[in-house]
């Protein structure tokens, strides 16, 4: 696959466009998949009528992150793989092959967190059982976080300082930018479902830039 891409292009620029052209094709894939479940069990009728394209775009999110947790998790039965990656001397000891399958749970609850809102919504779940199921399982994501946080190395709490400020000061520019043309009425009004679904979109490129660049990716 390296061939498709220039030469003279960075690393981190071809590593990005691989897992653009990967997700591309699992998307497909999952598509597909998701027409033959369709027709497999015919019973099942989600309302879909209020889907919007925020909702489109949390699906995709989730879909992403799925692959990647995925993809992390299968990393952590190569050592020798997970060392190169993570710039060791040697093969990766058993504190980073837990700590790369924290970081895989991590990502894999973002997967199943981001579009539950509105796979209850399609489903008719209660309002306060969805709300309940979603505030536990984002208290189990912020404490997986901080766990593995606070037992990685200098450089990945640098890469993810980097990411999230870089995220606050675009995120925040865009942000501006709509709600100032959402004043001057140039812009229709969004939600803060909207916003958030954007906000992760940004801190997803972003973090993947930015770890490509470190060349932890």
């Amino acid at each position: 696959m390296s061939r498709l891409f220039p030469a003279a292009m960075p690393d981190w620029g071809r590593n990005l466009l691989r897992m653009l052209a990967i997700g591309f094709v699992c998307g497909v894939a999952g598509y597909g998949v998701g027409q033959l479940l369709a027709g497999v069990f015919p019973g099942i009728d989600p309302d879909l009528s209020g889907l919007r394209w925020a909702d489109v775009v949390a699906g995709l999110l989730a879909a992403v992150m799925l692959i990647a947790c995925v993809a992390t998790w299968l990393r952590t039965f190569s050592r020798a793989g997970l060392g190169k990656t993570l710039k060791l001397e040697g093969p990766a000891g058993d504190d980073e092959v837990r700590d790369a399958r924290t970081q895989a749970g991590v990502i894999g609850l973002s997967a199943v967190i981001l579009p539950l809102p509105m796979i209850f919504s399609a489903l008719a779940v209660a309002p306060w059982l969805g709300l309940a199921v979603v505030a536990v399982l984002l208290v189990l994501h912020t404490l997986l976080n901080l766990r593995l946080y606070r037992s990685v190395d200098e450089l990945f709490r640098r890469t993810v300082v980097e990411a999230g400020a870089v995220t606050f000061w675009l995120g925040q520019g865009l942000l501006f930018l709509w709600a100032a043309a959402e004043r001057l009425a140039a812009a229709p009004p969004i939600t803060a479902w909207d916003v958030y679904v954007v906000l992760m979109g940004t801190y997803l490129v972003v973090s993947t830039v930015v770890t490509m660049r470190r060349g932890l990716a």
